[in-house]
């Protein structure tokens, strides 16, 4: 399973609704993720965006499905996610990257 970072954006509609019925949204999203066995880091309200901030993990295929299920609310206009990965994995990558690169020839060159 991998990190992600997931960034949403409120529709003026979903804002409309804090307004009328304030409660803490991220409940439901815990429920949600943890129905399709996605783990919850942490959940997040950007006030410079106006949206909502995870820190999930989970498989790309879950990732998907818990857009799919969020965007036809109509409570988001859009959804992002980034795969994060620690910087031992990055270092353990770059060692590797490095190692194949060595024995690469890129077409182009001579």
């Amino acid at each position: 399973m991998a990190l992600y970072l997931v960034r949403s954006r409120y529709t003026s509609t979903a804002f409309q609704g804090m307004l009328a019925a304030p409660h803490d949204r991220g409940e439901a999203a815990k429920v949600l993720f943890k129905s399709l066995g996605i783990k919850t880091h942490e959940i997040l309200f950007s006030v410079s965006t106006g949206g909502i901030v995870c820190l999930l993990e989970g498989t790309a295929e879950q990732m998907k499905e818990a857009s799919m299920i969020t965007m036809s609310s109509g409570a988001f206009i859009d959804i992002g996610s980034e795969e994060m990965i620690s910087t031992k994995t990055m270092t353990a990558a770059m060692t590797s990257a490095g190692a194949k690169a060595a024995k690469y020839k890129a077409p182009h060159k001579k």
